[in-house]
């Protein structure tokens, strides 16, 4: 058993992202079409998301052996530890955020993420790895759930994936709630610096599709139309497209050729187009 100040993956993850919720009805879902009036909540829960896939593969990448750790670039981040056991075939970790460890700037979390996955490669040369969130806040926002990833590795061609499928629910202290699930894949490319031996470049691809829906009716959607790339070395997405449903009103957000920039296009539910600044 060991304790390890964890680091934290700065360009890997989508602030998506993106979780999937479902209401069914007759194997229906009845949309709203009034405008909706969760969006603060909406993107707290994106940024929940985000915050909680980017520890797990972060210490999954770490712990595990399968990827070098000097490919990876991280962050360290003091507050957060991990405790980590191994039996012949299984790996479990916690990672432990105490009673409080602020992660982002007003993003503080308590509680513990626990994880598991086999110590070896199966044959085709995958991995599963399994956790769950407990006592687990998000800004004061209850987190509760079951995730499953699938890590894929191949040496050669200097790949790495994560396929997820997570099912949360979200609770707010006014009673609010929110039901959620996604399935997204996060595929990241080393390439070797041929100006600069022993150095690398990587860019990393996410897909995905997602609904979330809140106990007061309000359903998002969201579809990867195209997947969205970052790059080592730009903060922004620098191609990609994303369609969005905020109950009945869908957008598209188109992040350009590849440049690295802070412009986007916005397409709105009428066609109009207007670039923003991200």
């Amino acid at each position: 058993m060991k304790n390890r100040v964890i680091t934290l993956l700065s360009l890997l993850c989508f602030g998506l992202f993106l979780f999937v919720g479902c209401q069914d009805d007759d194997n229906e879902q009845e949309i709203p079409t009034e405008q909706v009036t969760t969006s603060i909540q909406y993107k707290d829960i994106e940024a929940a998301n985000q915050r909680i896939q980017a520890f797990v593969q972060d210490v999954f990448t770490l712990e595990s052996g399968f990827v070098a750790n000097r490919i990876v670039p991280t962050k360290s981040n003091d507050c957060v530890t991990t405790t980590s056991e191994v039996t012949e075939t299984t790996r479990t970790i916690t990672i432990d955020f105490g009673d409080g460890c602020e992660v982002g700037q007003d993003e503080v979390i308590t509680g513990l993420i626990r994880m598991s996955f086999s110590v070896d490669l199966d044959a085709e040369n995958k991995v599963t790895i399994t956790y769950t969130v407990e006592n687990f806040t998000y800004k004061d926002i209850s987190v509760n759930g079951t995730a499953t990833s699938i890590f894929t590795f191949d040496r050669d061609a200097g790949t790495r994936k994560f396929t997820t499928d997570s099912n949360f629910t979200f609770g707010w202290g006014d009673g609010l709630s929110a039901t959620s699930a996604t399935n997204f894949v996060n595929e990241t490319f080393f390439e070797m610096n041929a100006d600069a031996p022993g150095n690398f470049d990587f860019y990393n691809l996410t897909s995905g599709t997602s609904t979330t829906t809140f106990s007061n009716g309000d359903v998002y959607s969201v579809e990867i139309t195209t997947p969205l790339r970052n790059e080592r070395g730009c903060v922004y997405t620098v191609s990609g497209v994303v369609v969005t449903s905020e109950n009945s009103d869908t957008s598209t957000l188109d992040y350009g050729d590849g440049t690295c920039d802070n412009l986007a296009t916005l397409t709105d539910k009428d066609g109009n187009e207007t670039t923003i600044e991200l």
